[in-house]
């Protein structure tokens, strides 16, 4: 299952550069971001303290990626997605991502301009930390996950290849579909965004 969920998501990959069009000068950007991982479950970020709600653990994560867009549709803007992180705590562990990103560009609060963003595709770890380690059913790998990051960021509209954003860094099984495992781990993170 895991061999074929990564080929497929590969030849997706694979066929977005072929429908491209024409992009802006700011179609690819590089990032850092910091944050800390918490106990919860994505949806939690929807309750009304949102992330000021969760049952944060003492393990952090600290991670930097690099976007593409190949696709824009109007305001929407679509490409691929990669990144590594490493999670620091009661233990220390790797993570590389892979996957495909979108994002609405259309938001504009005057002097800056506020974007959503997701990113959907895969994640690998060395190990787990912290409340995923209590998630791993018998039987269960969570090695390779579903990754899940969505976003929001805000720049001003005079420096638009700068901005900051938050993010939620999601790992799941989707209910057992891949590696046995219902949800992973979540991180509730900032970070910048450098465009060019």
């Amino acid at each position: 299952m895991k061999h074929f969920l990564a080929t497929l998501l590969c030849a997706g990959l694979a066929a977005l550069p072929a429908a491209a069009q024409e992009t802006d000068a700011t179609d690819q950007s590089v990032f850092i971001f910091g944050g800390r991982y918490h106990s919860g479950h994505q949806e939690d970020i929807f309750t009304p303290l949102g992330p000021f709600g969760f049952d944060y653990e003492d393990n952090y994560v600290f991670g930097a990626g690099y976007q593409q867009f190949f696709y824009t549709m109007g305001d929407l803007r679509f490409g691929l997605e990669a990144g590594t992180a490493i999670g620091v705590g009661d233990a220390v562990r790797g993570e590389i991502w892979g996957g495909v990103v979108g994002r609405y560009d259309g938001i504009d609060l005057g002097p800056v301009t506020v974007s959503p963003a997701v990113t959907f595709g895969l994640s690998a770890i060395t190990n787990t930390i912290g409340i995923e380690s209590n998630r791993i059913a018998p039987g269960a790998d969570p090695t390779l996950l579903f990754y899940v990051a969505p976003e929001i960021s805000v720049w001003q509209n005079d420096h638009p290849e700068l901005e900051y954003f938050f993010r939620i860094q999601h790992r799941s099984g989707a209910g057992g579909l891949l590696g046995g495992m219902g949800d992973g781990h979540n991180a509730a993170a900032i970070g910048v965004r450098y465009k060019f």
